[in-house]
């Protein structure tokens, strides 16, 4: 019996063939501008992103839309309309912290609980993702596991990781393994400084971002992408391939990359890992842990840099 998907029907990004018309789009959803507490004015962050060959952004100011009609985009470029939002935390952590997309109307989520604030962002379509719980000092049993309905975790921050608190894989992992369910995840810049400006010494610009398997560059597909688990978040490498064969005792992982010094196979029960004495590595096949209701993977490229994929189910 197959374990929960948070999205509803998991897709893996792998079988999603190039010649039925399948690409990968880079994109950030985790931004700020002069709207909120960001260095630059919108066009600036739009324009930013474009020249570094992203796909797709979010500005996700504090508290407020920065509505997309307000900038302006090559052809070829996805705009997503979000917001990052900050209820009270009733629990007794820190203060919430959602990336919320695919939102049109602005929601007052500080006079609110915070299940009050993910079921208006539902109600409009929208996700509210759990930004940064590694940085905000979050409790996965006191401050997540009473809410329902958050479409995942951002894995990686950009300017948390400036301040020595980016990576949430444990409690990725935590919450999943207390819940029995597969969240998706984002990787993300969270950026609000001026990059033409290195006086700043933040260094919080792209550096991170979430590749989604879609056959359009519509709002729409990217949303469905993130939803259904179709993507991967990076640092620096690509993942290009993941096979799983579950037909032994043990399930055996095959995993084709961008040159990688390591390979973690992070599961529910323990783990696995690749790596070759001899040098670095493009393709990887290696025995999981038995027993594991899932698995991800963590690739890890030659100068430390990494991508994660979304967890597999083994059930």
């Amino acid at each position: 019996m197959s374990i929960a998907f948070a999205g509803g029907e998991q897709v893996d990004p792998f079988t999603l063939k190039d010649e039925d018309g399948y690409f990968w789009l880079k994109g950030n959803l985790h931004s700020h501008t002069t709207n909120s507490d960001g260095k630059v004015e919108p066009q600036r962050r739009v324009d930013g992103y474009v020249s570094h060959d992203y796909d797709y952004l979010c500005l996700s100011d504090h508290h407020r839309i920065t509505r997309i009609d307000s900038v302006s985009v090559p052809d070829d470029f996805t705009l997503i309309q979000g917001v990052e939002l900050h209820p009270d935390n009733p629990f007794g952590g820190q203060r919430h912290h959602f990336v919320c997309l695919n939102l049109e109307d602005d929601i007052d989520a500080e006079r609110m609980a915070p299940q009050h604030v993910i079921d208006q962002v539902r109600a409009q379509g929208g996700q509210a993702w759990l930004a940064h719980p590694h940085w905000s000092s979050i409790s996965v049993a006191r401050d997540v596991l009473p809410l329902e309905g958050l479409a995942g975790i951002e894995v990686f921050n950009t300017v948390c990781q400036c301040m020595g608190r980016g990576e949430s894989g444990i409690h990725w992992d935590d919450w999943m393994e207390q819940e029995h369910r597969i969240y998706p995840m984002l990787s993300n810049d969270d950026l609000h400084s001026d990059p033409e400006d290195p006086s700043s010494g933040r260094f919080d610009y792209y550096r991170g971002w979430t590749m989604a398997r879609v056959k359009d560059r519509s709002a729409e597909s990217i949303l469905e992408a993130l939803k259904s688990g179709a993507t991967y978040g990076s640092t620096g490498p690509e993942i290009h391939d993941i096979q799983i064969d579950t037909s032994g005792d043990a399930a055996v992982a095959t995993v084709k990359c961008s040159e990688a010094q390591r390979i973690y196979g992070v599961c529910s029960t323990y783990g696995a890992q690749h790596y070759d004495p001899s040098g670095m590595f493009e393709e990887a096949t290696f025995t999981l842990r038995p027993g594991a209701e899932w698995v991800r993977f963590e690739v890890v490229g030659p100068d430390g840099s990494k991508a994660w994929s979304n967890p597999f189910d083994l059930t």
